[in-house]
């Protein structure tokens, strides 16, 4: 049953909007002792959520056909009890009795909107701020509906008024909010979203949509994990139907928690930390809903791809296989559950069986390069180096700035002793990645094939300037000047590759 704000509360809270609860008649003409008896009855019942109640009073002081305010009050019991066509009526008639009475188009203009006729909600609203401009729910209701239609600065300049006539309403900044993030001004976002919770800390949507600015637009997992987390604490449920947890909370923590893991910055210690966390949040999906679809498919496949990075191939593979039966086929997470279950094959030297899952995955995400990169890979487990050249090709056709499908076709060539090849590949990754030191020094490995050794040690030295802590690269460099009887350049890449093998023991 839907909240209402009785007209009493703006009769006692507002003293601007005074003249809305007291009809105009009434001011010139007083009313029978009776109906505005039954009146003021009708507003105390409204107040104490007694609607039907005070619906049979505002119908006796209705009995005065010109009493535009019990017409009101009786489209206002209507409305909550979620009878909005009745309640319609009755706004009608308040309107039709006192064409200034703005809360009867704004009470037509809520029906509406919750009957899903917008156009009507809208017109109704522009009617009700017409009538009075300094109504802030008239304003708020107004904002929020061309919020929903996409008139976003529409919005945003009726939200401005709406904060300035009510600055203490914790909503009115959240939509505020939801529209600086649409039109991509997230810092006035964050700004209007922490000032909501301020006014209103145990509003979980407000956490949600600063959750969603967080890891959506600026992919600052750790503040969305620390927004998701208030999100599921103080989610309650709306209606009966509604879960007991947040299940979307969980979901979206887990891919945040699987985000910030992934990030280069994130330290072993936490990254792991992390990866627990995803099972935990997986979990709580699975206990509560194990049959929920898509929420408990979406859970396991959270879960296996946590399994896998934990280096749990075997559960990893268990759990992706429950994931991929839980869809019914057209789960957006399925051709990706393929990929990753391949990948826990291979790591078990199973190369067939994970081929066969690589082959699946692309035959669901026809342009993504990474089953074909990976199907090269298996191919690579095996030896069969042309097949895994072929693979690598594909990968690349898909996609051109796959650096890994350079950087693995060069590595098969090399098998193949077709080192001129194996160059041109790590030219291409060297052009994609030029700041990457393994990219120079698998260069170098085959132009020493080539006995090209000036050109190696060039590439050594490059590896050396990225990365001062390469020891290959600079046990590299002193062979290839070895080979050109630079011995003395040789004696100095030789003691940095000895200096840094022997730091790496301790």
């Amino acid at each position: 049953m839907g909240s209402i704000r009785p007209i009493l509360i703006v009769v006692l809270n507002c003293s601007v909007l005074l003249a809305l609860s007291t009809p105009v008649e009434a001011q010139e003409t007083s009313r029978a002792p009776e109906i505005q008896a039954a009146y003021d009855a009708g507003l105390k019942l409204l107040e104490e959520e007694n609607y039907e109640d005070a619906i049979v009073e505002f119908a006796k002081a209705a009995t005065d056909d010109t009493f535009a305010e019990a017409y009101l009050g009786q489209g206002d019991a209507l409305r909550a009890l979620e009878d909005y066509g009745a309640a319609i009526q009755n706004y009608r008639k308040a309107s039709d009795r006192n064409q200034n009475l703005s809360r009867a188009h704004f009470g037509m203009g809520m029906c509406h909107r919750e009957r899903g006729e917008l156009d009507l909600a809208m017109n109704s609203f522009l009617n009700a701020i017409e009538q009075d401009r300094r109504d802030p729910e008239i304003a708020a209701s107004l904002g929020k509906l061309y919020l929903d239609l996409g008139k976003v600065p529409d919005a945003l300049r009726t939200l401005d008024t709406a904060v300035e006539l009510d600055p203490s309403n914790a909503e009115l900044y959240l939509d505020r909010g939801w529209a600086y993030t649409q039109m991509g001004q997230t810092d006035e976002a964050i700004a209007d979203f922490d000032k909501s919770v301020e006014l209103d800390p145990e509003n979980y949507e407000t956490y949600f949509r600063l959750a969603r600015v967080y890891m959506l637009v600026l992919q600052e997992y750790d503040n969305a994990i620390d927004a998701l987390t208030n999100t599921i604490k103080y989610y309650e449920p709306e209606e009966s139907t509604d879960p007991d947890i947040f299940i979307t909370g969980y979901l979206m923590r887990a891919e945040a928690e699987m985000s910030l893991a992934g990030e280069e910055e994130t330290s072993e210690e936490r990254r792991e930390q992390l990866y627990e966390q995803v099972l935990a949040d997986a979990e709580v999906v699975l206990d509560e809903f194990p049959d929920r679809v898509p929420e408990s498919g979406n859970a396991m496949f959270l879960k296996g791809r946590a399994l896998r990075q934990l280096l749990r191939f075997g559960d990893a593979i268990k759990t992706l296989t429950d994931a991929i039966q839980m869809s019914s086929g057209d789960a957006p997470y399925l051709g990706e559950a393929f990929l990753k279950r391949g990948i826990c094959w291979l790591n078990q030297e199973e190369p067939n069986l994970a081929r066969r899952d690589f082959e699946q995955s692309s035959s669901l995400n026809y342009e993504d390069p990474l089953p074909y990169l990976w199907v090269g890979l298996t191919y690579a487990q095996e030896e069969e180096f042309r097949k895994a050249i072929d693979s690598f090709g594909e990968a690349i056709a898909k996609n051109s700035g796959q650096t890994s499908a350079f950087i693995n076709r060069g590595l098969a060539y090399i098998q193949e002793e077709d080192f001129e090849k194996a160059v041109d590949n790590f030219n291409e990754a060297i052009r994609l990645e030029p700041n990457e030191s393994e990219h120079f020094y698998k260069r170098g490995v085959a132009y020493m094939m080539l006995e090209e050794y000036e050109k190696a040690f060039n590439s050594f030295q490059l590896a050396t300037l990225f990365d001062d802590k390469s020891a290959k690269a600079f046990r590299g460099g002193a062979l290839a000047a070895t080979r050109l009887d630079r011995e003395s350049l040789a004696r100095q890449f030789a003691n940095s590759a000895s200096e840094l093998e022997a730091a790496q023991q301790e």
